[in-house]
């Protein structure tokens, strides 16, 4: 079974509904997931980067932090395992507040666990 995303004011709960057995994840910070959100310090730079770099231009960077961050976690590599695991039964969708998933981890982590563990992923829900 694949990988989906999505992000919370998309109604996750009902979306979940339409992919058959789900199982849902917030993976943002203090929902439970801590091991893959990313760090209150990296979040907090990306979001008050200087007004001259636009989000385009900031988020190569961010992207390659956020990665180096939780791939330096066995926590986050253990918990990218046990989704994978859970794939094999059920849908996962990984959610968070970021509406544009172009520029969201979750899909970082999303396209991670695919390629690590051969999970497929399928995109955000609409």
């Amino acid at each position: 079974m694949p990988i989906y995303t999505t992000y919370l004011g998309n109604k996750p709960k009902a979306k979940a509904q339409q992919v058959g057995s789900c199982f849902v994840y917030f993976v943002m910070r203090n929902r439970g997931n801590n091991e893959v959100a990313p760090s209150k310090q990296l979040l907090e730079h990306y979001k008050n980067r200087p007004v001259h770099l636009t989000v385009i231009e900031a988020w190569p960077t961010y992207a390659q932090h956020y990665m180096d961050e939780i791939l330096s976690r066995p926590s986050a590599i253990d918990w990218m395992e046990k989704r994978a695991g859970e794939a094999k039964i059920g849908n996962i969708l990984l959610v968070c507040y970021e509406k544009d998933s172009a520029h969201c981890h979750r899909r970082l982590l999303a396209e991670e666990i695919a390629r690590r563990f051969g999970v497929e992923y399928k995109g955000e829900l609409c």
